[in-house]
């Protein structure tokens, strides 16, 4: 008799130590992944997701600037917002300047970049958009090569972001859509 009289009460306390560790105060991590992005297995076979990769490279004609693990380079735009960090980057703009995402989160493999400068927001299609010092952080569709820095000076608003979240400056005479070590 007594365990029939036990159970509810301890199926309500089951359900509200559930619903307290759902709580919406929860922030999700700027830099690294959620509960959400991280699956609990990985399937036989299959590779487990990767992070996005940041890292600094020195290009003829430029101050460093941020690529990402394959080489590629990664821009800011002057009309986006960064306190707090939004787009203004979006449908066809967003098919040129293709976002960097991060669901699996981010790996820095540069002492350059701090890592307290790095973080996240939610685009309004509901994809993790990196950030670097607020800056929403894109690639230029038209970047063919590796290091390639077609889109840079695009409409005077988009630029090579350098580690310290800034405009990677150019240093000499480049010629646009230059690539490493030209």
């Amino acid at each position: 008799m007594k365990l029939r009289t036990l159970l509810p009460v301890i199926g309500g306390l089951g359900a509200a130590v559930v619903l307290a560790a759902c709580g919406p105060d929860q922030q999700p991590s700027t830099a690294g992944p959620s509960a959400a992005d991280t699956p609990a297995t990985v399937a036989p076979g299959t590779a487990a997701p990767t992070p996005q990769v940041l890292k600094v490279v020195q290009v003829k004609g430029f101050q460093p600037f941020v690529v990402n693990g394959r080489g590629r380079t990664i821009y800011r735009f002057d009309n986006d917002r960064t306190k707090p960090p939004a787009s203004a980057c979006l449908g066809a703009c967003a098919e040129l300047w293709e976002p960097v995402l991060a669901p699996r989160g981010v790996k820095i493999v540069s002492t350059a970049i701090d890592r307290d400068l790095v973080g996240t927001f939610v685009r309004p299609d509901g994809g993790r958009q990196l950030t670097l010092k607020g800056w929403p952080l894109y690639y230029f569709k038209d970047d063919l090569t590796l290091g390639q820095t077609a889109g840079y000076g695009k409409d005077g608003a988009w630029f090579a972001i350098a580690p310290d979240g800034s405009k990677a400056r150019r240093t000499a005479s480049q010629p646009a859509g230059a690539g490493y070590g030209n």
